[in-house]
């Protein structure tokens, strides 16, 4: 969905094994939360970054929705929403375009080599099956 977001705040910063990693040797990172504020909803936004740049007030911004549920202080069911950036596939063809280009060319020099054999215009000295080839 695509909205134009209103207010941008943020909530709080709380550790998690996906967070942004101060130190190497630490398990855990920071995660950053914010209430972003479109179309008459209010929704939580997790970042690795403080200074996230996915959602600005004033600009339209692409997302998906998710509702999520909770359990009250007074033990009631509450439900709010949390917002994500669309993911990108991030799958390459590259290596299976660079085996493809390998099994092309080495076909062709193979086709290529038998052309010339049966042709007669290889000359090699060395032994093949008892025979010279000349």
């Amino acid at each position: 969905m695509k909205e134009l977001i209103k207010e941008v705040k943020f909530s709080k910063e709380f550790p998690s094994k996906f967070g942004n990693k101060k130190d190497p040797a630490d398990e855990t990172g920071t995660m950053y939360s914010f209430h972003v504020s479109y179309d008459n909803k209010v929704a939580v936004y997790n970042s690795k970054y403080r200074d996230q740049k996915k959602f600005i007030a004033g600009q339209e911004a692409e997302f998906t929705e998710e509702t999520k549920t909770y359990t009250d202080k007074l033990g009631n069911l509450r439900e709010y929403f949390v917002i994500k950036p669309p993911t990108q596939n991030r799958q390459s063809n590259f290596g299976k375009a660079l085996n493809k280009e390998k099994s092309r060319y080495s076909g062709f020099a193979v086709s290529y080599s038998k052309d010339l054999v049966c042709a007669g215009n290889y000359q090699n000295s060395h032994r093949t099956h008892g025979r010279y080839l000349n």
